[in-house]
């Protein structure tokens, strides 16, 4: 019996540390912890444990290292409790704009000025329910700070910016603004200076940051406009009341007019100007047929994987849905449709036959993102 007893006390922790372990794979709550919050004992006395075993116990004699090989590696885990499923929510093309900001000590005035009225650029972004993410790349502490309803879609870039060095720093900083970047996203990049570019010409910008990106961009320019010169303005730059610009913005003003983008002047007085007239290039929703976008952030403990993403479509009338079936890509659509995810845009894309079929049946889109199996 004395045998027995240790033989048990050995394997108990065991066992429980087997149930700990599924529980804590999967969120759940190990069987005997439930019962316990139900208040039952779910502990019994060891001595009220009846064995049919031999009087010697040898623990080698019950687990065979060849019969665990055999075992299912998820034979401990349960299947998961519940999904997370939202409705079908129109997406837009999405868009990402880069902001370079010249934090040198000449810019003092112009940052202060800029956080003063940068409420109205992110109200502009969040009226248009567009998706859009937005980088700042800025020494730490200037990047103005995002509403609480941009989390998941800010990234601040804690980067130097100097007087002439903008357009080299947002190539420096690429690999760490790249990930938040989407491959079909509209790509604005807005450099805010008193000075010009003396380390990139233009050109040679707009060359390498193609290649970076691998689609076309957007510039706009807040520096210097040329403004004729005068004795008491020698280099023609803009002034304001507190200054003037140090140099005219001519590499950024030449990129923004090759790119379609705007030149605005670093020295105006009201920078809610500014920024309604750059919310009109930006803030637009351009709606993509039968494109859904995902909640972002994702639902606590859901990650975005399309293999635990199904699509459900329900006909008026109809107690149940069908569900649209998955492919990897648009080039797989072929005349059966279908939906694909669209990677790192965090959207469920229809097939064309799908999307008209859909609209024909005038059927209801919810998405099922899959389980919640952990908590972040």
């Amino acid at each position: 019996m004395a045998t027995l007893m240790r033989a048990a006390t050995y394997l108990t922790p065991a066992l429980v540390g087997l149930v700990a372990a599924c529980g804590a794979r999967t969120g759940l709550m190990a069987p005997d912890a439930e019962a316990s919050d139900a208040g039952v004992d779910a502990t019994p006395d060891v001595a009220d444990i009846s064995f049919d075993a031999p009087d010697l116990f040898d623990a080698a004699d019950m687990f065979d290292a060849s019969d665990m090989a055999e075992m299912p590696v998820d034979m401990f885990v349960p299947e998961c409790p519940d999904s997370v499923r939202v409705a079908g929510r129109e997406a837009s093309i999405p868009v990402d704009t880069i902001w370079a900001l010249d934090t040198s000590i000449s810019m003092a005035d112009d940052l202060e000025r800029m956080r003063n009225n940068i409420n109205v650029f992110w109200d502009a972004l969040s009226g248009a329910d567009i998706d859009s993410r937005t980088v700042f790349v800025a020494q730490g502490g200037y990047a103005p700070a995002p509403p609480a309803g941009f989390s998941g879609r800010f990234v601040a870039v804690e980067q130097r910016v100097g007087s002439t060095d903008a357009l080299l720093q947002l190539l420096t900083a690429f690999d760490s603004y790249e990930p938040s970047l989407r491959p079909d996203a509209i790509t604005h990049f807005v450099v805010v200076t008193d000075d010009n570019s003396r380390d990139f010409e233009w050109e040679d910008f707009r060359e390498e940051m193609l290649e970076l990106l691998g689609h076309d961009f957007i510039f706009h320019a807040v520096a210097s406009e040329r403004l004729p010169s005068t004795p008491l303005n020698p280099f023609g730059v803009c002034t304001h009341e507190s200054g003037s610009a140090f140099r005219v913005g001519e590499e950024y003003y030449e990129m923004a007019d090759a790119t379609g983008g705007l030149t605005m002047s670093i020295c105006n007085d009201d920078w809610s100007e500014l920024f309604e007239r750059l919310n009109e290039r930006v803030a637009i929703r351009i709606p993509i047929p039968c494109s859904y976008r995902l909640p972002l952030p994702p639902p606590d403990g859901i990650i975005y994987d399309p293999e635990d993403i199904t699509v459900l479509a329900t006909e008026p009338g109809q107690p149940a849905p069908f569900v649209v079936p998955n492919v990897p890509d648009e080039g797989a659509c072929g005349a059966n449709g279908g939906w694909w995810f669209v990677d790192r845009s965090d959207r469920v894309q229809v097939c064309p036959t799908t999307c008209e079929d859909l609209e024909a049946r005038e059927a209801r889109v919810e998405i099922d993102l899959g389980c919640t199996v952990f908590s972040r």
